[in-house]
């Protein structure tokens, strides 16, 4: 009799290099359905059900995406992938926050001097340097971002308080510091 949780592990280990496989060919049909499979097995596997919305969002289906979270996030509204996942949609669909009714109004970041204030301050001066990516993610558990890392890549560089470089410093050969005074 195998261990229930190597064989949970394996499941796991094997949808994902499915899902890589499929995203890899950009086969977002195959994607949606492959994420349909999974979730129908456990409908409350929460990643399943982002990985879904996210599916749904790679092949154009904004609205089955909102469909299909927003029960989810009606039943748990303080979970803030579900809200995440359904402004993804809005966004990609041209709509705005207010064309969904929340029950809790979403904590949406914009791309501001605030962002970038924080940066600032979380980069204090004798702290190493940081990826792009690290200091994207700081933001993550506090709302919705609405400007990719490579947005705030470049307001970094485009900001004199920051010394943006390419190297091995970090995983992704870019590293950030706040310039010494």
């Amino acid at each position: 009799m195998r261990n229930k949780i190597l064989e949970d592990f394996e499941q796991v280990e094997a949808d994902v290099e499915e899902c890589c496989a499929l995203m890899d060919r950009e086969n977002y049909p195959g994607l949606v359905k492959h994420w349909r499979e999974v979730l129908a097995r456990d409908p409350s596997d929460m990643n399943a059900v982002l990985a879904l919305a996210e599916a749904f969002i790679l092949n154009k289906q904004y609205q089955d995406s909102i469909d299909m979270v927003t029960p989810y996030y009606m039943e748990d509204p303080k979970f803030i992938w579900y809200a995440n996942a359904i402004l993804d949609a809005l966004f990609a669909m041209g709509k705005t926050p207010q064309d969904f009714p929340w029950k809790s109004e979403p904590l949406i970041f914009e791309l501001t001097t605030d962002i970038l204030d924080a940066c600032h301050r979380y980069l204090k001066p004798k702290r190493r340097p940081r990826s792009v990516t690290d200091l994207y993610v700081f933001f993550m558990p506090d709302g919705y971002l609405h400007f990719t890392d490579e947005d705030l890549l470049q307001a970094l560089m485009a900001d004199e308080r920051f010394i943006v470089t390419c190297d091995n410093t970090c995983e992704e050969g870019i590293s950030v510091v706040r310039k010494q005074k």
